[in-house]
């Protein structure tokens, strides 16, 4: 009985597993059918795929290459002309020697002049005298000494002059031709200056002087026999047209007669054309130069090279300089990336322009034949591979073709184990419900599956409902979204966190679950905001947020703050409500977005730069309203609290108005390009403003400042504003040398009266490194700087001097001390010859105050400045009505009369000029008595219309006592009568 009672007990066994393995061959076959139709198909995609890049890649740089060689006889056709042109000069003087009995035209030894210095002695002979018709086509010659040139030298510049004439004409990229002579110093230069211009620009005090600076050039020494044996021609170093040409570069040949240097030719071709060549060559991620053999950058198409971003000469020494002179220009390190130097562009140019890698540049080099030019291609590999990206689309098209075979592959799988595992589980929610639910009939291959569940679903009945409602939450949460998914209950406590919020939120699951999602998640200023929105779900969504995308702040667990794309549903899982956020961090969309700013902004800079002049002026005409209203405001408060303690408060708010007029009257006395009034100002007061202006910047970089001001100097006739500045400047200066400094911070600010009392000094001293001796001599010179880039413009110093000078005054840089940093001085003379009319600061007008009857109409549309006018006249007795446009006021003088209007000038409805025409219809002797308030006197019409009205105006700000004196000046004037109340 027991042998009888085992027997099935050992069968149920082995059909148990036999099942097993039958459904773990289930398993592996459709895993294998899967792979075996992916994988071939993946790896031929992938092949061609690589093929196909490699093949563009290689047809990218065999395209540039050959546009560039291209392209390369334009910039050979440039140097070509300037080559030819030389050789023809060359030939033609050398002709002209051996003939030597040349003889100018009358018209050129008529126009040959004695040349004076300032001093009235001679120094040279020019042809400053000739006619205006003639000095198109003729060069201008040189000729230092007292004595006159002889003919021949007349001839031979006359000879010159038609040969490059020509060649000019012929090439609108020859900038300059010469000749100099040789032993017989002289110059033809072509085309026709003023010697004058020339030799001021020279920075000599005369012709010889000037001649002795030319011969000490590189052009003229290279030329000599002992350096040029063979008579070769050359060409220069490129350098920067003092006269505003661009970059120039030389082209020179010696002339050489019976073995005997003779003088030397040149001329000087623009270089902007070969920027224009680079244009043409192959964009996209291409950069694209032309250097020279010596380094030197001739042409950038990224960056114009005559205005670069690194240090250069200034325009004092640029200017000095005469043709064929080149001061430096930008160098290799300068302008080319990193990693593209002199050594890569050699091996380059050796492959006749085959591209070569240097890092992650590609390199194209092609020397030129005509000139020791070398025109350079590079570009970034990264860039260039993704160029050629759109040209491998169609293997795109492959992998989504691959995609569907795939997806065919699953339609399979679905048909063959899917639906027959869908029915599988059916059975087993049939039977959760009912142990006596019927099997369902599959295929073979799935009924062992059936018959497993049968057997072992007993030993799942005890499942809770709890476990069921996980699992369903869990079926329907995808684990591996790359958006975070943060679920909660109805009450806010988060009851699902996937990994993609884990990763987003720096929190991990187990610490998140059980938490209030708005003390997780929400910053603290948002969360009650948060708790009412929920809330309002919670009632039916009345406000439709549920499915819309919503922009927010979220919190991460570490205390930093990101913004997030949220989606919220509601959900219902056994009556329970659920609520779901998908969250999708838009960091990398708004810093993309803002670089496309910032890109954009950039494309805008060079336009709002041109427009910087005008808008400085008419940031000066806007200031004028409320600074109009500042300034007779705090001159009211400044009478009304005449001693009280207020009093000093008032007077200081009406002088620093007042300060502020200034400033927008020197934007606009520069608009005008009037000179800067002067008056009498002292020194220790401009050195205390400025030490305290800048007292709290200094505090707070640790730097003390001390005033060793000495006591009662004189005063001193300028520009308060403008040597204020200077101080201001030097002060700066200080500060930034002291920024790096590690020992102690300190600036001294000291003053005094000279020996010999005709001038007063100050001096400004920094315990910094100072300033190098290699760099001394030039610490003056326009953008030079030694600060680091970024931190200025190496014009601050150059300024301050020419500020100085102005006021006869000098500005230097006093001898290191060893131990001890910079120290500058400045000093001005106590009496200073100037034309500039003297205005004492703050004096008013000396004329009595108008009649405190009189019955004056302000016309004015903003309120403030019409307000202002009232009060300001009502103050002296005077009756006063306003009206807000040139129309009311024409209706309020047909129903009174008025001794004087006061008008602005620009009004709505109608200006104060159609108030003016309309006024002299009525009451000639009325429109005399108008004056006007205008901040726009830079405009032609209103200059115009002011003179053609012979009315007085006042320029807003205006003081008090201005508006009285004018006032009363029009009254005066036409002996009018007070008018009595109608």
């Amino acid at each position: 009985m027991a042998l009888d009672e085992a027997q099935p007990h050992r069968g149920t066994d082995a059909a148990s597993d036999a099942d097993e393995v039958a459904g773990a061959q289930l398993l592996r076959r459709t895993r294998l059918l899967l792979w075996l139709t992916l994988l071939p198909l993946l790896v031929l995609v992938l092949v061609l795929a690589a093929w196909q890049m490699h093949g563009q890649w290689r047809r990218a740089l065999e395209g540039a290459t050959t546009d560039t060689l291209t392209q390369s006889y334009a910039f050979e056709a440039t140097a070509r002309d300037a080559v030819h042109h030389v050789a023809d000069l060359q030939r033609w003087m050398q002709q002209e020697f051996l003939r030597g009995d040349s003889q100018p035209s009358p018209a050129i030894r008529d126009a040959l002049q004695a040349r004076h210095t300032r001093a009235g002695k001679p120094d040279g002979y020019t042809l400053d005298g000739l006619p205006e018709l003639l000095r198109s086509g003729m060069a201008q010659l040189m000729w230092p000494g007292r004595t006159p040139p002889p003919a021949d030298v007349l001839a031979r510049a006359q000879t010159m002059s038609s040969v490059i004439e020509i060649a000019h004409q012929r090439n609108p990229n020859f900038a300059w031709s010469y000749f100099f002579g040789w032993p017989d110093r002289y110059l033809s230069v072509y085309p026709w200056v003023p010697s004058g211009a020339m030799i001021e620009d020279q920075g000599a005090s005369d012709l010889v002087d000037a001649a002795n600076s030319w011969y000490e050039y590189e052009l003229i020494k290279r030329a000599k026999l002992e350096v040029n044996p063979a008579s070769q021609a050359y060409w220069t170093a490129p350098y920067i047209d003092a006269g505003g040409k661009g970059l120039l570069v030389t082209r020179a040949a010696p002339v050489v007669v019976a073995e005997q240097l003779r003088g030397v030719v040149g001329t000087d071709i623009r270089l902007d054309t070969l920027e224009a060549l680079l244009a043409r060559l192959p964009g996209g991620p291409w950069q694209a130069w032309v250097v020279d053999r010596n380094g030197h950058v001739l042409a950038d198409r990224q960056r114009p090279v005559a205005a670069p971003d690194v240090e250069m000469p200034s325009p004092a020494s640029a200017a000095s300089a005469a043709p064929g002179t080149p001061p430096p220009v930008p160098m290799l390190a300068q302008r080319l990336p990193a990693g593209l130097n002199a050594q890569v562009l050699l091996r380059s140019s050796t492959l006749n322009g085959q591209a070569i890698a240097s890092g992650d540049l590609r390199v194209i080099a092609i020397d030129l034949v005509e000139a020791p030019w070398t025109i350079v291609l590079a570009a970034p590999g990264s860039e260039l591979l993704q160029s050629i990206l759109p040209q491998v689309l169609p293997y795109t098209v492959i992998m989504l073709s691959l995609l569907g075979v795939w997806l065919a592959g699953a339609a399979l799988l679905r048909q063959r184990v899917v639906t027959p595992l869908v029915q599988v589980f059916s059975y087993l929610q049939k039977l959760s419900a009912d142990a006596a639910a019927p099997e369902p009939r599959l295929s073979p291959r799935w009924q062992p599956w059936v018959r497993v569940v049968t057997r072992t679903f007993a030993s799942m009945r005890s499942a809770t409902r709890g476990e069921r409602r996980a699992e369903a939450l869990k079926s329907a949460l995808i684990d591996h979204a790359q958006a975070a998914v943060v679920v909660t209950d109805e009450n806010g406590r988060i009851v699902e966190f996937n990994p993609g919020a884990e990763a987003m939120l720096r929190c991990a699951r187990q610490d998140a679950l059980g938490q209030s999602v708005s003390e997780l998640v929400m910053p603290e200023r948002f969360r009650a905001a948060f708790e009412r929105a929920l809330q309002r779900m919670r009632q039916g969504d009345v406000d439709d947020l549920m499915g819309r995308r919503l922009q927010r702040v979220v919190r991460r667990a570490d205390g930093t703050e990101l913004p997030v794309d949220v989606v919220m549903w509601m959900a219902q899982v056994d009556g329970a409500v659920y609520f779901t956020a998908s969250l999708t961090d838009l960091t990398e969309a708004r810093a993309q977005a803002e670089m496309i700013e910032r890109q954009r902004d950039a494309l805008r800079q060079s336009e709002k730069l041109t427009a910087m002049g005008s808008l400085l002026a008419g940031v000066a005409h806007e200031l004028n309203n409320p600074l109009a209203i500042v300034m007779g405001r705090a001159s009211l408060l400044e009478e009304k609290t005449e001693g009280t303690p207020l009093h000093a408060d008032a007077q200081r708010i009406r002088e620093a108005a007042e300060r502020c007029g200034r400033i927008v009257r020197t934007f606009l006395n520069m608009a005008r390009s009037r000179p800067a009034q002067r008056s009498a100002v002292r020194l220790n007061d401009l050195a205390r403003a400025a030490a305290d202006m800048l007292g709290y910047t200094l505090r707070t970089h640790g730097i003390d400042i001390e005033l060793r001001l000495a006591a009662e100097l004189p005063e001193v006739q300028a520009d308060g504003d403008q040597v204020g500045q200077v101080v201001l400047n030097l002060i700066v200066n200080a500060q930034q040398a002291l920024a790096t400094h590690e020992g102690p911070r300190r600036i001294t600010l000291r003053s005094g009266q000279s020996d010999d009392g005709n001038a007063v000094w100050l001096s400004v001293s920094d315990s910094g490194p100072g300033v190098p001796d290699a760099v001394r001599g030039q610490i003056f010179e326009p953008f030079f700087t030694t600060k680091a880039e970024g931190m200025g413009t190496g014009l601050g110093l150059s300024v301050s001097r020419a500020i100085v000078r102005e006021h006869g005054g000098e500005l230097l840089l006093e001898e290191a001390v060893p131990g001890s940093g910079a120290s500058f001085h400045l000093r001005l003379p106590l009496q200073v010859v100037d034309d500039t009319p003297a205005v004492p600061a703050g004096a008013a007008p000396a004329v009595a105050a108008p009649p405190s009857q009189a019955r004056v109409l302000v016309v004015d549309d903003e309120p403030e400045i019409a307000e202002l006018l009232r009060t300001v006249l009502e103050d002296q007795g005077m009756d006063v009505a306003t009206a807000d446009s040139g129309a009311v006021a024409l209706e309020m003088l047909g129903e009174a009369r008025f001794d004087a209007i006061v008008s602005d000038l620009r009004m709505p409805d109608m200006d104060g000029a159609g108030l003016w025409r309309a006024v002299r219809e009525r009451d000639p002797a009325l429109a005399r008595r108008m004056i006007f308030v205008t901040g726009d006197t830079l405009s032609p019409g209103a200059s115009q219309f002011l003179e053609e009205t012979g009315c007085g105006h006042l320029d807003k700000p205006f003081a008090r006592a201005d508006l009285l004196h004018v006032l009363a000046h029009a009254l005066r004037a036409d002996a009018a009568v007070p008018a009595t109340p109608p």
